[in-house]
């Protein structure tokens, strides 16, 4: 069994990432950001509900709450943008903003 801050390391460097580009590429229409939105929405109330009985799922729910908050403004960001240099770059950050929980959890493990 691996341990948990092996499978955290690769959700989130891995999953995060291909999650993320696979909702982008769903068809960026209003009926996709609202179901993204609702997604977030219901994935951090099962963060809050899962609070008190497992951190672990808790902390899961969160990190995929934010990858669903990133693609929907990437995807948002992307209708706006003209070009497609622009989409490029706008799915690449969005890419690597999915990452970025792992630095508060590497942050918060130092400090303990």
């Amino acid at each position: 069994m691996a341990p948990p801050v092996l499978i955290a390391f690769g959700m989130t460097f891995v999953g995060g990432p291909l999650l993320c580009a696979l909702l982008l590429r769903l068809p960026h229409g209003v009926r996709t950001l609202g179901a993204l939105a609702v997604a977030m929405a219901l994935t951090m109330a099962a963060a809050l509900a899962l609070q008190g009985r497992s951190a672990a799922g808790s902390l899961a729910m969160l990190w995929l709450a934010w990858v669903l908050a990133i693609a929907m403004v990437a995807m948002a960001l992307r209708r706006r943008a003209s070009g497609p240099r622009l989409h490029r770059w706008v799915t690449i950050v969005a890419l690597m903003a999915t990452t970025l929980p792992w630095f508060g959890l590497a942050t918060a493990r130092m400090m303990v």
